[in-house]
């Protein structure tokens, strides 16, 4: 007899019995003859559901012995008022109690007082009966009064005719994965590189608090967007095709190494980072961690090193050069200025080619000698005595001088300088230089006259000192700072690189903003208090 079989033939014995009972008093042959033949479909049936409870009872049984045997989980049961029926191992492992200490007390009792005086454990019951399931995380007490982080997962449990007959729990104690998290989490919010977390889409979930300062944007300005818009290109068409290649291939393009790459702002800048990839496993929403860090100042700084570096090596060559070169051109500049003497005496000799020659041949010397007397500057080991500064004293004795020479060149200059502004602690003869030379510069730039704005003002921290021209401008992709640079038919490129070296050995900055055919504004920066340089 099939199982299938079974309610149908229940069903027909039922009413061959109950016939058999209505006509109880009539001993027909007939019926008489049935009762044989009811009595074997009985046993039929009982043995039918005998062999089918066997394997009933020994499941039930290996049920059992997994929940009391398992001790990573606390799994008990309640009644339909929340009533402790059931109690393994695990519960009296990471609870504290005894089966008979424990079972037909209420489950309250696992819960803080707060907890309690707010409603929560009937709260609970009332979800998980609405809901049929509900899950949720807290803090939870042990028999001894100690707390514990909990993962609790209640299930209510209803008969065929939908009828509440108890709950049962599943509780883990996840204090320590907890405690993980919350390190981690801390850690993520204040490291100094920024961390990343994409989704399998490439969207962005996680970005901490180094991240917007890095990049720019808020965390909700990023949140489900697509990590390209934190890359320039070609980095951010390419990227969407690095993530395909890695799945369909498994090779790892990024992940597992450190990359120096590029990345962009929110203002569109792009500086130069260096960014390693993880993946996060299996998880479901996670699939990739990035740590990125701004190496910006670091490049900055090789580059200044660089640049030092090479300083060195001119310094060295330039020494040698000034020594070499020093006595005999100071020879030729004594015999030129000998020469102009006796030409001058003998008035038949002399004519206009050559004076122009002798003015030529002055003019290349002290071209040179200016030249010798840069590179000595630039190689010179500088030393400063630093006293309180007046920067507006700088400013206008070198004005003083030069406003009057300026005006010859049909430049007009334009002094705004606060008299009350704080003094610095600085070496006013080379801030002195500096001024002399960033005007200079201006000056040369308006061959055909202009207007020359030297302006100062206390921004808090620190003075600015801005040296405005309105001349031609600088044209874009020349490093003005470096070394015999310049974009001048005579000039010798170390101006500005000693002007740098001054200004950097004052602890400030030196930058400038120049547009071609308006002008260029050059801005220095000195700090109002500092230590003391040398």
């Amino acid at each position: 007899m099939s199982d299938q079989n079974l309610p149908r033939t229940i069903e027909t014995l039922q009413r061959k019995i109950t016939d058999l009972r209505k006509h109880a008093g009539q001993h027909s042959e007939q019926r008489c003859a049935e009762l044989p033949q009811i009595i074997e479909e009985l046993n039929r049936v009982i043995e039918t559901l005998r062999l089918a409870e066997q394997p009933l009872q020994n499941q039930a049984e290996h049920y059992r012995l997994l929940v009391e045997g398992c001790t990573d989980y606390a799994i008990f049961m309640l009644d339909p008022g929340g009533n402790v029926v059931s109690w393994n191992a695990g519960a009296e492992r990471i609870k504290g109690y005894r089966a008979e200490e424990i079972i037909g007390k209420h489950f309250s009792c696992f819960y803080p007082q707060q907890d309690v005086e707010t409603g929560k454990p009937d709260q609970v019951l009332h979800m998980a009966a609405a809901m049929g399931r509900h899950q949720d995380e807290g803090w939870r007490l042990r028999k001894d009064g100690s707390r514990f982080w909990a993962n609790v997962v209640m299930t209510a449990l209803r008969n065929e005719a939908g009828q509440l007959h108890g709950f049962a729990k599943v509780t883990r104690d996840v204090t320590e994965r907890r405690r993980v998290a919350a390190r981690l989490r801390s850690l993520i919010d204040t490291t100094q590189d920024a961390v990343i977390f994409i989704d399998r889409q490439g969207r962005i979930d996680l970005f901490n608090p180094a991240a917007e300062r890095i990049f720019g944007y808020t965390r909700a300005e990023v949140q489900g967007q697509k990590v390209q818009m934190l890359m320039p290109e070609p980095y951010a068409s390419e990227h969407d095709g690095y993530i395909e290649r890695y799945k369909r291939t498994g090779e790892p393009h990024a992940i597992g190494r450190i990359r120096s790459v590029a990345a962009r702002r929110k203002s569109s800048e792009v500086f130069p980072i260096e960014i390693s990839v993880a993946e996060l496993g299996d998880d479901e929403d996670m699939r990739y961690a990035a740590l990125v860090r701004d190496v910006s100042e670091r490049v900055k700084l090789q580059g200044q090193l660089l640049e030092r570096e090479r300083l060195a090596s001119v310094g060295t060559t330039a020494a040698i050069l000034a020594h070499e070169i020093g006595s005999p051109l100071n020879g030729i500049s004594l015999a030129v200025q000998l020469l102009e003497k006796q030409l001058t005496k003998q008035h038949a000799l002399l004519d206009d080619k050559v004076t122009a020659l002798l003015d030529r041949i002055a003019r290349e010397i002290r071209r040179l000698t200016l030249l010798l007397d840069e590179y000595r500057a630039l190689t010179r080991d500088q030393r400063f005595d630093l006293q309180p500064t007046s920067l507006m004293t700088v400013v206008t004795d070198v004005l003083a001088v030069e406003t009057q020479h300026y005006a010859t060149l049909g430049v007009h200059v334009e002094q705004e300088i606060p008299s009350d502004l704080p003094l610095l602690v600085a070496d006013s003869h080379k801030l002195k230089q500096v001024v002399l030379n960033l005007c200079k510069n201006a000056v040369e730039a308006m061959p055909d006259g202009g207007t020359l704005t030297v302006r100062a003002y206390d921004s808090g921290r620190q003075l600015c000192l801005e040296v405005s021209d309105t001349g031609v401008g600088i044209p874009a992709g020349i490093d003005i700072f470096a070394a015999f640079t310049t974009t001048k038919p005579h000039g010798t490129g170390l101006g500005l690189a000693v002007v740098r070296q001054i200004i950097e050995a004052h602890k400030g900055t030196l930058t400038y903003h120049s547009v071609p055919g308006q002008g260029t504004t050059f801005t220095l920066t000195l700090p109002i208090s500092q230590s003391e340089t040398g």
